[in-house]
């Protein structure tokens, strides 16, 4: 048994331990076990049951090429365009490491392949093990010809089976409107993500000019999805550099971020200068019971005959009485 590189354990308590490799399937030194799909060497950590939605079923892959067709003859676009100026936007370097999550059959893989010039990594994630595995049939074969290693996981995207910051950069299109939770998916993809690397997010989601439009009640009435927000409040609180656009008659929201779990810079104790004073500190955490307004009002009159800010006045007056204590 040798050491599998690429997974880790997504069990609780076992932090991201990682996965050495069997002929069934990978396994952790706690006990848990995760086995290939018949038939390949792609581990199954999570996975819809069968039959659950359009996505589990037997012939799932083709379902979702006929909704494609939809979209694209819908919104009068060229496939190849758009699939180009999305993974664009994520400024993949020969090379690297990406991740795709909500893979499906693979449809963007060529492109993250072709991005990535003829050497680097991609891997595949899906929780719908039908849909995943078409995208093995389809495309795996042809991503080693283009130079590129290629590997495939039925897992769950709000529990990844990686290492913090193992990706260089990471891709979402279409599907995570539907993820049980929207901000651990992004979460997730912020974690794996190395500090300063690109996470491109994007689905059905109409632009807000456009929701109280008959093309948007339209659309809204044909799938409730179109009805989404971008799910900015999902964003984590460290994203550095957030941009928001839409795509395919301002009907797909795209989101771009910088994924980072540093916390943002932010001084909170520099001093304001000026007859209030204070830092953003002390006038957050600092607030007081309120006072009898007459008595206010000569607090501010005093301390502006003294040529002194409020806080300072009072923090000084404050120190002097419980000296006296």
């Amino acid at each position: 048994m040798t050491n599998h590189s690429s997974y880790c354990c997504t069990e609780p308590g076992c932090s991201r331990v990682r996965l050495t490799e069997g002929p069934d399937g990978l396994k952790c030194p706690n006990g848990h076990g995760f086995p290939f799909a018949e038939g390949t060497r792609v581990p199954v950590f999570a996975s819809q049951p069968e039959g659950a939605n359009e996505y589990s079923t037997k012939d799932a892959a083709e379902i979702h090429d006929n909704s494609l067709r939809w979209v694209f003859n819908t919104f009068q676009a060229d496939e190849d365009d758009l699939r180009d100026r999305l993974i664009s936007r994520i400024g993949l370097k020969r090379g690297q490491r990406v991740l795709i999550t909500g893979a499906g059959a693979g449809n963007d893989l060529p492109y993250l392949a072709a991005a990535l010039s003829g050497s680097g990594e991609i891997y595949a994630q899906d929780i719908a093990r039908e849909m995943l595995l078409a995208g093995v049939s389809r495309h795996a074969q042809a991503l080693t010809a283009l130079g590129v290693e290629s590997h495939f996981s039925v897992s769950d995207a709000t529990n990844l089976p990686f290492a913090d910051g193992f990706f260089d950069a990471a891709y979402h299109f279409g599907g995570i409107n539907l993820f049980p939770d929207i901000a651990a998916g992004i979460s997730e993809m912020n974690r794996v993500v190395k500090s300063g690397g690109n996470i491109v997010i994007g689905d059905e989601g109409l632009a807000p000019w456009l929701v109280e439009t008959e093309m948007g009640r339209m659309l809204i009435n044909n799938n409730a999805l179109y009805a989404y927000p971008a799910p900015l409040n999902a964003i984590p609180k460290t994203a550095r550099e957030v941009k928001l656009s839409w795509e395919l008659s301002n009907s797909f929201y795209v989101i771009e971020f910088q994924a980072c779990t540093d916390p943002l810079p932010l001084d909170i104790d520099v001093l304001h200068l000026g007859k209030r004073g204070g830092t953003i500190r002390s006038r957050y955490f600092g607030r007081m019971e309120g006072v009898d307004p007459d008595l206010r009002d000569q607090v501010y009159r005093e301390a502006e005959r003294r040529g002194v800010s409020r806080v300072e006045f009072l923090e000084t007056a404050l120190r002097a009485s419980l000296d006296k204590d």
